[in-house]
């Protein structure tokens, strides 16, 4: 317990480590400003430009001579069941067409910037758990903890508690703060939340929090196998850029499956839908649907044995490697 209690004030007084959390919380407030600037409601001054645009264009000879169209001919605008005392009714312009901000749901927000803030603040997370096993081995520090602790399985697994505590609070921080912006928000504006959204809205979360947790453990640890900031960052560049092009590339049917993209979202979102062009087209069908779907349980399994192999061999390593 003391020996995580020091790892914690190490992990919170790093300078590096500080200016990434710091520009996470950064991030999280930007999106949500975003959101909510996004589906502000219409002003006087915006409903009072958009009805006069519509009395504008309703006086315009083009709408006139359309509208005089679809009373000689009204199935050929509205449909085969259409009459032409109905052309006025739907062809008339309003205000409501050239206002087009959508009004805040977080139904939506879950599905888009719920999900892009989990995935940023993740990568953020890997980020701060690499710099902060790399400064460790920048400076030479670990050799002189050694002393004071010469039991490594300890030292090593002290340090990632430390970082997985410090991720999982950090990333519960900013996921609920964002969701609460989100309901004050809606809660002000009068807007009602479904039960089945609000149940989506904390199983996202929570998955996502554990998401970045876990990821900043597996960038320390990686970064204590590797032994340089650097090196951790080139790797996990190659290997999401890299193994995705790599993965789109291979002439096999569902070869996409293991796409870490695909996985992350798959894990985040209770599954996820995956288009893949190898997969064939049944003849004489007139639809071909070239998608299946990856499962929660594919996406825990594929991200947990990445991170648990990665675990293990850093471990391993830092017990048998000489340390400088």
């Amino acid at each position: 317990m003391r020996l995580l209690r020091v790892e914690l004030n190490r992990f919170r007084s790093r300078r590096a480590v500080a200016l990434i959390l710091l520009a996470a919380a950064l991030v999280t407030v930007l999106v949500a400003v975003t959101e909510i600037w996004n589906s502000r409601p219409v002003s006087a001054a915006e409903m009072r430009a958009a009805e006069s645009r519509a009395a504008m264009d309703a006086a315009s000879p083009d709408f006139t001579r359309d509208l005089a169209s679809c009373e000689d001919n009204p199935q050929a605008f509205l449909g085969p069941e259409a009459t032409a005392a109905q052309c006025e009714r739907f062809m008339t312009p309003r205000a409501e067409w050239y206002l087009d901000r959508p009004v805040l749901d977080l139904r939506n927000v879950l599905d888009d910037s719920g999900v892009a803030l989990v995935v940023i603040v993740t990568a953020l997370l890997i980020i701060c758990g690499a710099t902060f096993a790399g400064a460790d081995w920048s400076t030479g520090s670990v050799s002189n903890q050694l002393l004071f602790e010469p039991r490594r399985a300890r030292v090593w697994t002290g340090k990632a508690l430390a970082v997985l505590v410090g991720g999982l609070v950090t990333a519960a921080v900013l996921v609920v703060g964002f969701w609460t912006a989100m309901y004050l928000v809606a809660d002000a504006r009068g807007l009602a939340v479904r039960p089945a959204v609000t149940h989506d809205v904390l199983w996202y979360g929570g998955r996502g929090i554990l998401l970045a947790g876990l990821g900043v453990v597996g960038g320390y640890a990686l970064t204590m196998l590797l032994r340089s900031t650097v090196a951790t960052l080139a790797v996990l560049f190659v290997y999401s850029v890299g193994g995705e092009a790599l993965v789109l590339a291979l002439p096999l049917e569902r070869a996409t499956q293991w796409s870490l993209a695909n996985n992350v979202f798959a894990w985040v979102k209770d599954g996820t839908r995956v288009y893949d062009q190898d997969i064939p087209c049944t003849p004489g069908l007139d639809v071909c649907d070239q998608s299946y779907q990856l499962t929660i349980g594919h996406g825990a399994a594929y991200l947990g044995l990445l991170l648990g192999v990665t675990l293990l061999v850093s471990l391993l390593a830092f017990r048998r490697r000489d340390v400088p």
